[in-house]
Formats: C-alpha cells, structure tokens, sequence
C-alpha cells in the first residue's frame, strides 16, 4: 500500500515538489514504479481530463455563439412540445453545428496528438514549447503533414460508407461530409500523427522511413486485432472504437417518429461520436490506472518477500563460510 500512495501522491502532485521529500529508498522505489510495463506518465491523468473537458465545453457552447445577420430559422418539428431555449441554437442549423463542432475537435485533438506522439516515442510527457518541439525533432512536420493528409483520405472514405449506410447522396451532401470530418478527426487523427500512417501506397503523402510491413502490423495488431500491449496504445484504441461505436448507435434516435428536433440529421450521430470517444478516453484512463496499480501491488507485495529471500540467502552464504573456516581451523 505504500507504493500505491506513493504512486497517487506522484500523479496528484505531477512535476511539483511534494509536501514531504522522500529519501533515497523511496526515491529508488519510485524509479523502479515507473518502469514497470503499465507504468504512465505523471501528466497522463491531468492532461486527458483537461483535454476532455475542453472538448466538451466546445461541443456546447461554440454552437451557442451568435453570427450577425444570420438568424435561427423558425422550428418545423416539435411545435407540440418545446424544446429548451438552450437547445434552440444546437438544433436550429444542424451544419452550422457540426461546423462549429469540427472547428473545435480541429484545435483541440492535435494537441491531445501531439502528447500522445511524445508518449509513444519518447514514453514521457513533459511539457514542451513548439519551437523546442519543432527545433528538437526533425521529422515532426513530415508527420503533421502525414496525419492531415491521412485524415483527409479517411473523410472522404467515410462519407462514402456513410453514404451507403444510409444517407442521402445530395440533398444532404455538407451534413455527411462534416460528419465524416468530426468521425475522422475522433478517430483517424491521433493514430496517425502518433504512429504514423498506414503504408497503403496513397499519393501526398511523405515517403516512410522505417518497415511498411511492421508499420501496418501495428495498425492491424492495434485497431482490427484490439490488441493494445502498451498505455499509450490503449489510449488511441478506446477513444477511436468508442467513437465508431457511438456514431452506430446514435443513429437510431433518427428512425424514431418522435418528431424533435434534435432528431434532425446528422445531430444524433455526431453527438454519439463526440460522447464514444470521451467515454472510451475515460475508459483508457481508468484501464491504465487500473493495471498501473496491480503492478504496483504486485511489486509492493512482492518486495517484502524478495528482502526476506535475500536475508536468508546471506545468512546461508555467511554459514557457509563459517563452516569452511571452521574445518580448515
């Protein structure tokens, strides 16, 4: 158990100094807690609950924001049962709604990228300025470039799919390609800034340095196999399949004769998404920690009985060398 306080005391305090400083066996303690195989960075837990929490706070109040000369259009659904007044604007001008809420997942899932990128290759997560960043690592804007790139192919592919699942080709063209944006930013994005995009042989995008067969093994092992072996995979694997997942099932509100106007295409499935993907990011978080702390249980349990085993292995060394002494005496 003192591991394990040890442990909250780090990720509650982060880079700050703690109240009481420890020695040098818990100094020694902690090294070792960190390098177990589900051990996560300090500025894990507070970095995703930032994330999550502006990206929540942008899917309700951008739509709220008024446009001079553009008034709300007068409700054609629901007039038998008002709506609340803060819905209106939400639900009034579905494109102009998913627009907003791509503006926000454009700003704010490229920096979540960006910590995850430095996870993944560095397995740490300290702060950094962007000129550090851009000086320190010279393939940074090759990647950026990639995963825009990436995640463009992946818009048009999944307008596509959406389309044949469903969707109106025309009269609802800029409410399914805005759509396919908010999915492939939630899902596509991270993935590929982090870990570089597939090698599917697409033109514009910069040629890859490494294997492209290892390359795309990760990505199969990752998203089709759901075989995530490190924290830094579990959280690109949730938040993307919690996307997809949300996307499906908030369809079905649309299909309902309810007649509201939050049933308006493609308000149900983009506010699916957004919620799959904060709902799988928690689940990441709780899952890392989960397996973080059985490690630190484990190594805590098992500390006591690795000092006993050492004792006794001395003390049978020095008896040993006792009873050689004694016989040559």
């Amino acid at each position: 158990m003192a591991t394990i306080r040890n442990t909250l005391r780090n990720i509650a305090f982060g880079n700050k100094s703690r109240p009481h400083p420890s020695s040098t066996s818990s100094t020694a303690a902690e090294s070792e807690l960190f390098s177990l195989p589900n051990a996560i960075p300090k500025q894990y837990p507070p970095l995703i609950l930032i994330h999550l929490i502006l990206l929540s706070t942008s899917l309700v109040l951008l739509p709220q924001t008024s446009i001079p000369h553009l008034p709300l259009p007068l409700p054609v659904r629901g007039l038998d049962k008002p709506q609340h007044p803060f819905l209106v604007p939400i639900t009034a001008r579905p494109v102009l709604t998913l627009a907003w809420a791509c503006l926000g997942a454009v700003f704010l899932i490229p920096w979540w990228a960006a910590s995850l990128r430095r996870w993944t290759h560095d397995g740490t997560l300290d702060s950094r300025s962007v000129q550090l960043r851009l000086a320190g690592d010279p393939h940074i804007r090759k990647d950026i470039w990639n995963a825009c790139v990436f995640t463009a192919y992946a818009t048009l592919v999944l307008h596509v799919v959406i389309v044949l699942f469903g969707a109106p080709f025309i009269l609802y063209w800029p409410h399914t390609a805005l759509l396919a944006m908010l999915l492939a930013l939630y899902t596509v994005f991270a993935p590929s800034y982090a870990l570089g995009p597939p090698q599917l042989g697409l033109p514009l995008l910069s040629p890859f340095s490494g294997n492209a067969v290892v390359q795309n093994d990760v990505w199969v092992r990752i998203f089709v196999e759901c075989d995530a072996r490190k924290p830094s995979e579990r959280a690109l694997l949730y938040p993307t399949h919690g996307a997809f997942l949300g996307a499906w099932i908030g369809v079905i509100p649309i299909g309902l004769d309810w007649d509201r106007p939050w049933q308006a295409y493609p308000l149900t499935p983009a506010a699916g998404a957004s919620l799959g993907y904060i709902i799988g990011a928690l689940f990441a978080l709780g899952a890392n920690l989960l397996l973080f702390f059985a490690d630190a249980d484990r190594l805590d349990s098992s500390g006591p009985a690795d000092t006993t085993a050492k004792k006794n292995r001395k003390r049978k060394e020095g008896g040993q060398v006792k009873g050689l002494l004694t016989k040559e005496d």
